[in-house]
């Protein structure tokens, strides 16, 4: 039974890196309101950094609801010890029905500390909220997206870490003609053995992936590197294409690092993805579930991706991509020949 039946907080937790708003943050806070609406409480904002008052302003105004800044050197950069702590504190104060995170590694850090700190259950990877009777129902994907599962939490407070787009297609709401308050906190000192110190960018990492309207991404149904070619030929249909790839076939090394699309890797929104090869895991769908139209290309009509796209061609991707570029070379020549 839920305990705390009342009109409470939810607390929406956010982060800053060097200054700068996090994706996930902003996704989240997008989906704030509809969110704090499942749990017919009232959005609060938390964001963590250090001389980010601007930023905060700005999300504030954005996602339409008041934020608490927690400021501290140490969290210039994400600090997973000291965010759990400062927002521990923060729910000790105003006992929320629940706290939610945008879901990545640092954030499920800190989500796990302060669930363990107020005695509250934490999910992960939530990608869908239910309520039904008196309980709460989270669903959230495992086993690397091939199975589904619920956890049905009958009581207040909840720690959760959100996948982006929860509510698809993502709420952008309407922007107020008032900006909500911002309060800014300072963060006690702390002896943490953690101290972020800075986030080393790849040289070769560019926006390519970020600005393409088509990106065609390849998992371990690539088989081996000699394959890379087919994507290529595959985004070469295409005008401002990329190509991409999830991180196992990014790990077995078939293509670098710098092109995996996924929780710790980048974050796109095509017009177009074309998945090749792709399971489905919940870190890959994290870099590209904002994507308007998903193509799966695999042999397994079960994949968790096939249920995310919109268009799912179940066969094996070194068959059915040489046969679409045949199939669109003939239509292009056919076209120079009228």
């Amino acid at each position: 039974m839920i305990q705390n039946k009342c009109l409470g907080t939810v607390l929406i937790v956010g982060e800053t890196v060097d200054g700068r708003l996090s994706a996930g943050s902003r996704d989240l806070g997008n989906q704030a309101s509809r969110l704090a609406g499942q749990f017919n409480g009232q959005a609060v904002g938390v964001l963590t950094g250090h001389d980010i008052e601007q930023v905060a302003r700005s999300w504030s105004k954005t996602a339409g609801m008041p934020v608490i800044v927690l400021d501290h050197a140490q969290c210039r950069y994400p600090n997973p010890p000291l965010t759990a702590s400062g927002v521990g504190a923060l729910a000790d104060e105003c006992s929320p029905l629940a706290v939610c995170f945008p879901h990545n590694m640092r954030a499920c850090q800190a989500a796990a500390t302060m669930a363990w700190r107020i005695k509250a259950p934490c999910i992960t990877a939530v990608d869908a909220i239910l309520k039904e009777s008196d309980y709460f129902v989270l669903k959230r994907a495992v086993f690397g997206g091939k199975l589904r599962e619920s956890v049905s939490v009958g009581h207040v407070p909840m720690v959760l870490t959100i996948m982006p787009g929860l509510f698809s297609p993502s709420v952008s709401l309407e922007v107020p003609d008032h900006s909500p308050s911002v309060e800014t906190r300072l963060l006690a000192d702390t002896n943490h053995r953690f101290i972020p110190q800075g986030i080393n960018r790849r040289k070769d990492t560019d926006q390519a992936l970020e600005r393409a309207q088509v990106v065609v991404s390849a998992g371990r149904g690539l088989k081996g590197p000699e394959y890379k070619g087919l994507l290529d030929a595959a985004a070469g249909m295409f005008k401002n294409a990329a190509v991409g790839g999830s991180r196992g076939a990014c790990d077995l090394g078939w293509l670098p690092h710098s092109l995996q699309i996924g929780e710790t890797g980048r974050t796109v929104s095509p017009a177009l993805y074309l998945a090749c090869g792709i399971s489905g895991a919940t870190q890959h769908l994290a870099g590209m579930r904002e994507s308007r139209t998903v193509v799966a290309v695999n042999t397994d009509p079960k994949a968790a991706i096939c249920n995310l796209s919109h268009y799912a061609v179940i066969d094996d991707l070194t068959v059915f991509l040489p046969v679409l570029r045949e199939r669109y070379d003939r239509m292009r020549n056919k076209g120079d020949e009228v």
